[in-house]
């Protein structure tokens, strides 16, 4: 067990990493798993957001659980990204033992659409945090469900953040904020399922030639 600054990573290996973070607003506990589906456990405080979550599941072939437990306020920015940088965390773990072990891909794209909404997402290992979404042809309707948008966001920042990777995510087209953000979704978790593909060529190594992710 490996407890950093709050995070606390029970378990790490090529195939499932456990993480807890607690502050003094939130604790978050995810499980991540690569192995046969089950019904997974999601609570995130949103129901739009375990929506989302499910999404990543389903489109990444990974069984993931997500609590979310307010220590303080009940403040759903705070959730999603909390949320985010938990669910980072254990994907990098993950990552890690997988470029020890065997090699990982380390980068990935994926596209996905939802009736008339249309998203692309990008991913990248390269051991430091960005995050960027850009809105090139789907307006901004303020909420989608019971969330937010603004928080969805806040939820990739803090992925970004906890995987120290680079995503892009473009909402390239949509007419409905549910639609345009499951689609973003979709294409994200089909891109998390890119980036941990096994590639031996990249054994002891991220997404650039340097070889190190620190």
């Amino acid at each position: 067990m490996v407890m950093e600054l709050g995070v606390r990573v029970e378990e790490r290996t090529p195939v499932k990493a456990v993480v807890e973070r607690r502050t003094k607003e939130t604790t978050v506990r995810v499980v991540v798993e690569d192995g046969p589906r089950r019904d997974w456990r999601i609570d995130t405080g949103s129901q739009f957001l375990n929506h989302m979550i499910e999404m990543l599941a389903f489109y990444s072939g990974l069984n993931i659980d997500a609590s979310v437990e307010f220590t303080g306020f009940r403040l759903m920015h705070t959730a999603a990204e909390d949320l985010g940088l938990t669910m980072g965390a254990a994907l990098r773990a993950i990552m890690a033992e997988r470029i020890r072990e065997s090699g990982c891909r380390c980068h990935g794209f994926a596209q996905a659409v939802l009736d008339e909404a249309w998203s692309q997402a990008r991913l990248s290992y390269e051991g430091r945090a960005y995050s960027r979404i850009e809105r090139l042809g789907a307006p901004m309707f303020g909420w989608a469900e019971d969330i937010r948008e603004e928080f969805l966001k806040s939820f990739i920042d803090g992925l970004a953040q906890g995987m120290r990777s680079t995503i892009h995510v473009d909402l390239m087209k949509g007419e409905d904020p549910h639609h345009i953000w499951e689609s973003a979704f979709r294409a994200l978790g089909a891109a998390l399922h890119e980036i941990l593909q096994p590639d031996e060529w990249r054994k002891g190594s991220i997404a650039g030639v340097k070889g190190t992710a620190e």
